[in-house]
């Protein structure tokens, strides 16, 4: 790679928004080339909206261009996989939407695919990118051991918001499959281990889609430690909250943007954090300026493939638990544990 990155954006829908302005607002780190969806019209107005240099109707005519060094996976659940694999074979680094795959098995195949042909797959979080978050991850052992987390993430959506959670084969798990992945990382984040034992419930009040749109999660982690974990798509106002008992006292994190210990508040919502995830947020131009740093084998703060890979097999552990009604216990694996990303 010479010079500035070229960026394919592939998937034109709700989330690639932000994710396009992230590119297109930071020219000193990469050129947008290319806006990538199997509707050409989708393709032409993110194109024309964000300023790339064409717009295309399929992963096979990115992945030939010699120009573009970078894809941006924002495609359904489903299609993670096998279109980071087919761009990890053309020697294109990847930022793949969360949940980084549809399984931890699929996981696996994209980050051996990744090391095999030398090419960086990165985990979009973009939640890890808030200054709060950040600071809670630099200064956690300043409250001395963590006890327990409880996190809730409940929005409202009055209907489907993109076609295929209407598909029962695609939409299995709907609140677990796309705010679990927020969740879970975050727990993953500041427990430093993964869960010994996952219960869960999840249920479908709504008919308008496939998937089910509440969930309840208690996890239990090594040292005695728990997480507790609420989703839904069902909840007015919105909560954002994540609560910390540590042994010097209580964090307490709202909206991802202010963190607050004891009391005393230690990191403020930025007057630049106040967008939405879908409308061009900061966060996800943070994210996108740590993938650039891993794309050059920089030091950076992009979620890795390993992490990616922990985390589903915790995701796998939840869907499995709310199927079956039964507790699912969690056999260490050391071999996720070791880093799965090829670094140029």
């Amino acid at each position: 790679m010479s010079g500035l990155p070229g960026i394919a954006v592939v998937g034109c829908g709700r989330i690639s928004r932000s994710h396009l302005a992230a590119v297109s607002s930071q020219p000193e780190l990469a050129t947008l080339i290319a806006t990538v969806d199997s509707d050409i019209r989708l393709a032409q107005e993110a194109a024309a909206r964000y300023g790339a240099q064409v717009a295309l109707d399929s992963v096979e005519a990115a992945l030939a261009r010699s120009d573009i060094d970078a894809v941006v996976v924002c495609l359904p659940n489903h299609l993670h996989g096998p279109v980071a694999i087919q761009a990890a074979r053309a020697g294109k680094h990847i930022l793949v939407e969360k949940p980084m795959a549809d399984t931890a098995e699929d996981a696996r195949a994209m980050a051996e695919a990744a090391r095999e042909h030398r090419v960086v797959l990165a985990v979009a979080q973009c939640r890890r990118h808030f200054r709060a978050i950040r600071y809670l991850a630099e200064h956690q052992t300043q409250f001395g051991e963590l006890i327990s987390a409880q996190v809730s993430l409940g929005v409202y959506w009055p209907d489907a918001q993109a076609a295929w959670w209407r598909e029962a084969d695609k939409a299995s798990g709907l609140v677990v499959a796309l705010n679990g992945p927020h969740v879970l990382d975050f727990v993953q984040m500041v427990m430093r281990d993964d869960p010994l034992r996952v219960h869960a419930e999840a249920v479908r009040r709504n008919d308008f889609w496939a998937g089910e749109d509440e969930a309840m999660m208690l996890l239990a982690y090594p040292g005695k430690r728990l997480a507790s974990l609420h989703l839904s798509f069902n909840q007015r106002p919105v909560e954002n909250r994540k609560v910390l008992v540590f042994e010097r006292g209580t964090a307490v994190i709202e909206n991802d943007t202010q963190l607050t210990f004891n009391g005393d508040l230690l990191v403020a919502q930025g007057d630049d954090e106040k967008r939405h995830y879908l409308d061009e947020a900061v966060e996800f131009e943070r994210q996108f300026r740590e993938f650039a740093l891993a794309m050059t084998g920089q030091p950076n703060h992009s979620v890795s493939a390993a992490e990616g890979i922990r985390l589903m097999r915790t995701l796998d552990a939840v869907h499995q638990a709310f199927r079956s009604g039964q507790t699912v216990e969690l056999p260490g694996a050391v071999e996720d544990a070791q880093p799965m990303d090829a670094v140029p």
